[in-house]
């Protein structure tokens, strides 16, 4: 058996537990956190209909499958074989609920005619997202979808894909109508937002504390590629 194993919410999981020299032996497996017996053989004893005991004859494997996995199943799981003493060998099911955050929520304070980055992590994805769109809101307008071509200017995009993925929006030369909310959305995920306030000289306390997420060393160096990746580009656009 796996000593640790890995779910993502809402996925199907199943547990494995190899089983040699049974015999007329029985195969049960146990919930660890309120020692509930959940298959006996190839029968389910819960009412629970999202548990359930595969076993093909012929094969030394015995599975605990769980549908729509939930965060509550995270925990301890027995496989016990009815020998005398009982033999029991345990797994752990970890079930993960993807989650995304801009760094520097729930504000970020920037100057006037400086860059904006805004970095947006997704994590603990089942896989990468088809897609990663940004939108941005204020007094005049709502969720409306960032252009990267509009007359503005100076927008660009860059999706770094994995099970850890990586959007990061460049916006340059910072402007007052800037301002406002920006949510970051995936396919597989619900929006995170963070509050862009582009001041003008302004020095206010708010910019000197930041309880939101620090970039870490990783983010850096992607960030430093990226950066280098646009110059590149802009320059063999102007040869």
């Amino acid at each position: 058996m796996l000593v640790n194993q890995t779910a993502h919410v809402g996925r199907q999981a199943e547990l494995h537990c190899r089983v040699h020299s049974i015999g007329n032996r029985t195969v049960s497996w146990i919930r660890g956190r309120d020692l509930r017996i959940l298959t006996v053989g190839r029968y389910t004893y819960t009412t629970d209909l999202r548990y359930e005991a595969l076993h093909q004859n012929g094969t030394n494997q015995w599975t605990l499958r769980i549908r729509s996995a939930q965060p509550r199943d995270q925990g301890t799981y027995e496989c016990q074989v009815s020998t005398k003493p009982v033999k029991t060998f345990t797994t752990y099911l970890r079930v993960l609920e993807p989650r995304g955050e801009i760094l520097g929520a729930p504000d970020l304070y920037v100057q006037k005619g400086s860059m904006i980055n805004l970095t947006c992590v997704l994590q603990d994805l089942p896989e990468p997202p088809l897609y990663v769109r940004w939108y941005h809101s204020n007094k005049l307008y709502t969720n409306r979808n960032i252009s990267y071509s509009s007359s503005r200017g100076g927008v660009s995009m860059i999706v770094e894909k994995g099970p850890t993925t990586i959007s990061y929006l460049l916006i340059t030369s910072a402007r007052v109508e800037d301002n406002g909310v920006y949510s970051c959305v995936a396919n597989n995920l619900n929006a995170t937002s963070i509050t862009l306030h582009v001041l003008n000289g302004e020095h206010p306390a708010a910019m000197q504390t930041n309880k939101g997420s620090s970039p870490s060393k990783g983010h850096y160096l992607v960030l430093a590629a990226v950066v280098v990746r646009i110059l590149w580009h802009g320059r063999l656009q102007g040869t």
